[in-house]
């Protein structure tokens, strides 16, 4: 084969490997007598529930069509970390962006909710991504167009295999602080020792011992978990979403067994 010929058959080969693996661009189409509006996300409220400011309107809390996140306030406290893991993906992705609401075959579902898909600012449709990174399981009990039926089935098809978000197989990977950084938007365990344990805001902060990494506890949270709860000095184990706050690696703590530390009797097995 000539060297030219080689080149575009290599080509070719990327190029299809991408398209099967990347969330594809999906034409939505506002529903009869629908608009689609400009909206700026402020507050996340689980995986699949945002609020959001509209121009010249009052804010409005909207439901993703199509998908259905692990919900918060499950018994099960492996669920509400899988439900935890999805709200702060989707809090790392819209909080405080400018998106655009498409709205589908109903305008509200039976709580006042505003239905719609969530075009993002690369144009990519946030359900079709919610889902392909593995945060959320297709819904598809109700209508709505059928090209992104397929989409959002395919890429829960992908999730599920490629062991993504909620899909991570267990035991979660292990990496040291250090590392932290060059592994922001996965799931996995961070071991490190603590250096410090101190308070800002409404969180509880465990600052790792030489490296750049945090471990963030709300409040509520911290007063919750079981046994002493001096970790200067010990070595911790965080599991969760690993994510950027002012250029520092860290993870956010929403359930206790997210946490394993000597003292802490019962946290994880």
């Amino acid at each position: 084969m000539k060297p030219c010929r080689f080149v575009l058959a290599a080509l070719a080969v990327v190029v299809a490997f991408a398209a099967a693996i990347l969330p594809r661009s999906v034409t939505v189409a506002p529903g009869p007598g629908q608009e689609t509006l400009r909206a700026t996300v402020t507050t996340v409220y689980d995986g699949d529930t945002v609020k959001v400011r509209l121009a010249g309107r009052a804010d409005e809390r909207v439901r993703l069509i199509g998908v259905d996140s692990p919900e918060l306030d499950d018994s099960r406290e492996n669920v509400r970390f899988m439900a935890f893991l999805a709200k702060r993906f989707a809090f790392q992705r819209l909080y405080q962006t400018q998106v655009e609401l498409l709205p589908g075959p109903e305008a509200r579902d039976s709580y006042g909710r505003l239905l719609a898909f969530v075009r993002t600012a690369d144009g990519g449709i946030f359900n079709v991504t919610l889902v392909h990174e593995g945060y959320a399981t297709a819904f598809l009990k109700f209508p709505f167009d059928e090209n992104l039926r397929k989409e959002l089935k395919a890429a829960e098809t992908e999730a599920r295999q490629a062991g993504r978000g909620l899909w991570v197989r267990e035991p979660y990977p292990v990496i040291q602080a250090s590392e932290a950084g060059r592994h922001v938007g996965e799931v996995l365990t961070v071991r490190f020792r603590c250096l410090r344990s101190f308070k800002r805001g409404g969180f509880r902060l465990l600052e790792a011992d030489g490296a750049e990494f945090d471990t963030a506890i709300p409040l509520d949270v911290f007063r919750s978990l079981p046994g002493p709860l001096d970790f200067e000095r010990l070595t911790v184990e965080a599991t969760g979403l690993v994510e950027l706050y002012k250029g520092r690696p860290q993870i956010m703590i929403g359930v206790p067994i997210q946490l394993k530390a000597p003292r802490l009797k019962g946290i994880r097995p």
